[in-house]
């Protein structure tokens, strides 16, 4: 399916020197199909808690190699964890530098992440009580690609719906 972007809504309190409020949505010119290769996800509110959620995934079209920067033919999937905020934001790890409306996903060895040109796309989590995805994050930044100690960084999804509810209408 191709659809174009009729419309960009950047969150006002953006900052791109640190990356807070990273987040924006996109209005599309017409209604996407649902089926094998689309499906949807729900964006948490306040009342999803954590221990709610399975096994996370994250998709893109971005670099498979940090150094060679080519993109895949295929979409990429890999399965990831969540890491504690606290951890992530250790001094061996990103010291300091994540938001509380951040979230942390990877492994903490390495060796399967997001890369250049996957920002923007989706950190799912399964709902082991209801079955259904949540879209938890959305690709932010990180250091290299899949490198020890340094996981992806996403925009956490849940404190931002009540933006997305006002956005969206």
């Amino acid at each position: 399916q191709v659809r174009w972007a009729r419309r960009l809504i950047l969150h006002e309190d953006y900052d791109n020197s640190t990356e807070a409020n990273d987040i924006a949505l996109l209005e599309l010119d017409q209604p996407v199909l649902c089926g094998y290769y689309v499906q949807q996800a729900c964006v948490p509110d306040a009342s999803l808690h954590l221990a709610q959620l399975g096994n996370c995934y994250v998709s893109g079209w971005g670099s498979t190699n940090a150094r060679s920067g080519n993109s895949p033919l295929l979409l990429q999937e890999a399965q990831v964890y969540l890491i504690d905020l606290n951890t992530c934001n250790s001094s061996q790890w990103y010291q300091g530098a994540l938001h509380s409306h951040n979230l942390c996903a990877g492994y903490p060895q390495g060796g399967i992440d997001t890369c250049q040109g996957d920002s923007g796309g989706p950190l799912v989590c399964r709902d082991t009580q209801a079955g259904h995805f949540w879209l938890m994050g959305i690709t932010s930044w990180g250091v290299g690609c899949a490198r020890a100690r340094q996981p992806g960084v996403y925009t956490a999804t849940q404190p931002f719906y009540e933006w997305i509810l006002r956005q969206t209408g």
